[in-house]
């Protein structure tokens, strides 16, 4: 570790906030470039950055210095930027700005827009049909992207129990719903 990293940690350790300020400014812009490269969202990437020297903040007690400062940070940084994509799905948001105006969608008026509310309208008429078990577990899984393991301990069922109730909700809904089926895939999205 670099000496002046070395003399800025132990000064944050030691409780001199102006150090920390040294650091965050140091080191803000590489994390926030970071960010914005695994992310595409300027605003989350603000959000990742305030997270990550929160950690920083919270965590300097424990660095030892066995590598450079700058690679620990940027350790930090990419296990929260992992973990937000993890729980979003790995999806890249993009910010509105960022998308060219041919990209945009076409407004196709009034028409395509009503089919789409009739739809949502059967689709949510037929899911608060369902037993109150199932519909759960149809919104773990595809409302709050959860593993199936996860649904598993959190209804204290096993993994195939709670893949055989998703089977069975997916084909209720099929039944009900034939010309939305194609939607009704196992991949939450």
């Amino acid at each position: 570790m670099k000496d002046e990293d070395r003399l800025l940690v132990e000064a944050i350790q030691s409780g001199d906030t102006a150090a920390f300020e040294e650091l965050h400014a140091r080191h803000f812009r590489r994390v926030y470039s970071f960010a914005i490269r695994k992310i595409g969202d300027p605003v989350e990437a603000e959000d990742v950055c305030q997270d990550v020297f929160t950690a920083v903040f919270t965590c300097i007690d424990r660095f030892q210095g066995r590598s450079d400062l700058v690679v620990w940070i940027y350790g930090i940084a990419r296990n929260i930027l992992n973990n937000r994509l993890r729980r979003r799905g790995n999806m890249r948001l993009v910010s509105l700005e960022d998308v060219p105006p041919e990209a945009a969608p076409v407004d196709l008026g009034p028409g395509p827009c009503a089919e789409a509310r009739q739809t949502l309208d059967r689709v949510e008429k037929a899911i608060q049909e369902l037993p109150r078990e199932q519909r759960r577990i149809l919104e773990l899984r595809h409302g709050k992207r959860l593993p199936i393991r996860k649904i598993a301990e959190l209804t204290h069922r096993s993994e195939d129990a709670v893949k055989s109730s998703l089977y069975r909700t997916r084909r209720t809904l099929a039944t009900k719903l034939p010309d939305e089926a194609r939607g009704l895939s196992d991949r939450p999205r």
